[in-house]
């Protein structure tokens, strides 16, 4: 599912920032976002813009060319920004609109994603190898990818496994109230920042037609968030799977398993050096699992560690920072909970926290605000 980057929303509050004439915070969903004082009223429909949004260079936008037209987090008077408000007005949308509409599209927003610039640069190495020398070189344009790549059906994210992108707290404020009411105790996480990465095992039964009993057959899979990589590179997703004998692990899985288990899939992060600046200055390249997936299951973290283990001691799994843990009750509270510095390396702050009770089908990241600012990320 595409992202919603602007949406319609309501201004749920309004709160003075200390020692601001000027400016005051404006707080939509869970969102808090700075900005000119007496523009707005609690009411007000208007449109909410994301962090990692791409604006159009249009003249109702001309004020964020500084910023390249990239919605960033900020820090204006000691108050955290994140996001944009604008009125519909300004926008040239109709009133009519209702809370919540996906209006991406029709403003012509696109997202940062540096990891699908590297996935872009993946397919174009690739096809690269089949063209000429002209072709080769102007492949390192990212205008000529977007004529002329195209990704291949074998390319394709399995459409059978989910992708790994939590919704952000912020987003889906109400889940508080649902965790409280309810009594659910979470398990939360560190969030790291590196390259998602998807292996897959799919095990299948195959009979020729020269054997009276099929036999089992095992296919395993790499991917990254958006593409499936069927043939080995020289990227990190296979030399993870080398360096940590991944495939062999998983089939190995299966004999722990219930004989009727026909797919097995393990997400994690590859981090290291070559992978988003290296922020947490290791040595080498390194995969920690965050998900582990056995047929239409996803296993909660004891599980998953314990099972991990049990096939290859040396795939470690994301730092466990809280176990059945209760959670506070706003979003702000959760937010500063996701504040801290990473176990990978306590110089670095920590990207932030993945919250999780899969039992409950409850999950979701809060980015650590104090990491964006420091590597002036989304």
């Amino acid at each position: 599912m595409e992202r919603k980057l602007a949406t319609i929303q309501l201004v749920e509050s309004l709160t003075p920032i200390e020692g601001a004439d000027r400016i005051e915070t404006a707080h939509v969903l869970g969102w808090e976002v700075v900005v000119k004082k007496d523009e707005f009223k609690v009411g007000d429909k208007v449109v909410y813009i994301e962090v990692d949004s791409i604006l159009p260079e249009i003249p109702v936008f001309e004020f964020m060319r500084e910023r390249k037209f990239r919605v960033k987090t900020i820090k204006l008077r000691k108050q955290i920004s994140q996001g944009l408000i604008l009125s519909l007005f300004d926008l040239g949308l109709v009133s009519s609109h209702s809370v919540g509409k996906d209006v991406t599209t029709l403003l012509n927003i696109t997202k940062y994603d540096p990891q699908q610039l590297e996935e872009d640069k993946l397919l174009a190495q690739k096809e690269a190898l089949h063209r000429g020398r002209i072709q080769k070189f102007l492949y390192k344009y990212k205008w000529y990818r977007n004529l002329f790549l195209k990704t291949k059906k074998k390319d394709k994210f399995p459409s059978f496994i989910s992708k790994t992108d939590e919704e952000r707290i912020q987003n889906m404020p109400k889940i508080l109230t649902t965790i409280k009411e309810n009594n659910i105790l979470v398990d939360i996480t560190e969030k790291i920042d590196g390259q998602s990465a998807t292996y897959f095992m799919v095990k299948h039964l195959v009979k020729k037609w020269y054997q009276f009993k099929p036999t089992i057959e095992y296919k395993f899979g790499v991917c990254s968030r958006n593409l499936h990589l069927p043939t080995p590179t020289s990227g990190s997703y296979w030399a993870m799977a080398e360096k940590y004998n991944i495939e062999q692990s998983l089939k190995r899985l299966y004999i722990c398993l219930p004989k009727e288990t026909k797919l097995i899939v393990l997400q994690g992060e590859n981090v290291g050096p070559g992978i988003q600046n290296n922020k947490y200055k290791l040595k080498e390249g390194e995969f920690f699992a965050f998900n582990l997936k056995i047929d239409s299951k996803k296993q909660n973290y004891e599980s998953m560690y314990d099972n991990l283990k049990s096939v290859n001691p040396n795939i470690e799994c994301v730092p466990l920072l809280y176990h059945n843990y209760i959670l506070p009750e706003t979003v702000h509270e959760v937010v500063e909970l996701s504040k801290g510095h990473s176990l990978l390396n306590p110089q670095v702050k920590r990207e932030g926290t993945v919250t999780r009770n899969n039992e409950n089908n409850i999950s979701f990241k809060t980015i650590n605000p104090e990491f964006l600012l420091k590597f002036e990320e989304a």
